[in-house]
């Protein structure tokens, strides 16, 4: 056997030893006999790293499926007695806390956050996979294929984490800030250099994105992998960061028009939350105050809302539980955007249940989280990756944007069609808005949409900080606790560094 080949088998055996630790432990893993070809010998052999759970879990969230970074911003509160509870040197996810009162650090410098390994040990899989493929020199589609599909997944982790740990894209700007480690190896014995700038990142997620849009699967066998759909999707949020607004909206469009070529109808893209309720026959007399719902079964048109590959998901990532009465409740700014009487999705996931301790009975949003009898049963399956309704708003956006009011209006009513109740659910006076009216309009729709626990949400907070004078550009984070104010200016190096 050739050094080269040996090199190769080093390299992938490297990579599927540290994955192992969801399976076994690295003793217990050595000394099972392994099954089939350990050699990589053609593409599909890399196939199964993009199907390990590694790629869709945990990313910039704590191991209790929370995120201080989303407590950054305006989405939640924390009450007097939540506080008192978390705020103790030997709390496990003090992070949380330090998020919310603005302190700075949030993460104990002797510690690793999931934060971190949650981007790398991703990346490292995608780059093994990259790297892998292209050293068989096969030239098929299918090889292309799972290039791009890794490709596409790096871009997204790196869009989202280099502007996580540093500044968001500024066009205007140098984006000379040194955020992360920049690695495109999958050979673990490669340095990772210095710290790669916010443009640097950017090139290289845009080399990953032009790959992906061309050569990616027109259809995969879950949304944890990404179509060809995605990623022209995600070549348009590229475009939404670097503020690209004609580009974004040729590649939304792109993908819009791909998704309703491949599915056939507006209808296999998104649920209609008129046609859910809960099923209250089992749960007998509930605590006063407490929504009957909190103890029911969400029923919905079909069997796929609780998966991963239900019709709205598009590239799949878990998002951190909405509901957690130990650590927040929503906030009053958040619960102030909602048409309460004709909004679905406060009627079915906005309800009143038990807080923490004394804190009494609390309304907290249920969308995607555990059922309260602690099953392993979803409400509803909530990624932090894309779905067709945030694609069709990104859609909606880039329209308004480029101030195609009467396309953007288009779009964001076909959205509320599936979102509010009554037999006229568009826009009121939407054809009577300014450019910047609509636009704020859709944004709000877009919060609105994104889980209620989101580290999009600050991401979107610190994007809108370019749009000066807007009526969306909120310029100064405000967290209250019992009588204690915290606030933060969203261009303050807080939001810039971890």
């Amino acid at each position: 056997m050739s050094n080269n080949r040996y090199s190769k088998t080093a390299k992938f055996i490297l990579g599927l030893v540290l994955l192992s630790s969801l399976a076994a432990s690295c003793s217990k893993f050595l000394d099972v006999k392994p099954v089939g070809k350990l050699i990589p010998v053609e593409a599909r052999d890399y196939e199964n790293l993009l199907n390990n759970s590694t790629t869709v879990r945990f990313f910039l969230m704590d191991n209790n499926m929370g995120c201080s970074y989303a407590m950054m911003g305006d989405n939640v509160e924390v009450s007097e007695l939540q506080m008192k509870d978390s705020y103790s040197p030997t709390t496990v996810n003090i992070d949380r806390v330090a998020a919310y009162v603005f302190y700075d650090r949030i993460f104990r410098p002797t510690s690793t956050p999931f934060y971190w390994t949650y981007i790398y040990t991703p990346i490292g899989v995608f780059n093994n996979v990259v790297d892998g493929v292209e050293s068989l020199k096969d030239d098929s589609e299918y090889a292309k294929g799972l290039i791009a599909e890794a490709k596409a997944a790096r871009a997204w982790v790196y869009m989202m984490g280099a502007q996580v740990y540093g500044p968001v894209y500024d066009p205007s700007g140098a984006n000379d800030a040194k955020v992360l480690p920049l690695r495109t190896s999958g050979d673990p014995t490669v340095e990772n250099g210095p710290l790669a700038t916010t443009a640097e990142f950017f090139a290289q997620i845009k080399d990953d994105l032009d790959y992906a849009v061309e050569w990616a699967p027109a259809s995969v066998s879950n949304a944890t992998r990404a179509s060809k759909v995605a990623a022209y999707a995600l070549r348009a949020e590229y475009y939404m960061f670097t503020r690209d607004w004609e580009k974004m909206l040729a590649d939304a469009t792109a993908a819009w028009n791909l998704a309703l070529s491949n599915k056939g109808s507006v209808d296999r893209l998104i649920y209609n939350f008129n046609d859910f309720e809960y099923d209250l026959s089992a749960i007998g007399t509930p605590e006063p105050g407490v929504s009957p719902e909190y103890y029911g079964t969400l029923v919905g048109p079909d069997n796929l809302t609780l998966e991963t590959d239900n019709r709205e998901n598009l590239f799949f990532r878990f998002a951190p539980n909405s509901a957690n009465s130990s650590s927040f409740y929503p906030s009053e700014d958040w619960k102030a955007i909602f048409d309460k009487e004709a909004d679905l999705r406060w009627k079915l996931f906005a309800l009143n249940a038990p807080g923490f301790n004394e804190d009494g009975v609390r309304l907290q949003y249920f969308r995607g989280d555990l059922s309260p009898a602690g099953t392993e049963a979803l409400r509803f399956s909530t990624s932090e990756g894309l779905t067709y309704p945030l694609l069709l708003l990104e859609k909606a956006e880039a329209e308004a944007r480029c101030n195609k009011l009467t396309d953007a209006l288009n779009s964001l009513n076909l959205l509320r069609k599936y979102r509010y109740a009554g037999t006229d659910t568009n826009l009121k006076n939407g054809a009577s808005l300014s450019q910047d009216q609509l636009l704020n309009e859709i944004l709000t729709e877009r919060r609105r949409e994104q889980p209620n626990l989101s580290f999009q949400r600050t991401l979107d907070l610190k994007r809108y900080a370019l749009d000066n004078g807007k009526p969306w550009r909120k310029g100064t984070i405000v967290h209250k606790c019992g009588s204690k104010t915290y606030s933060k200016d969203i261009t303050d190096a807080f939001f810039n560094h971890l």
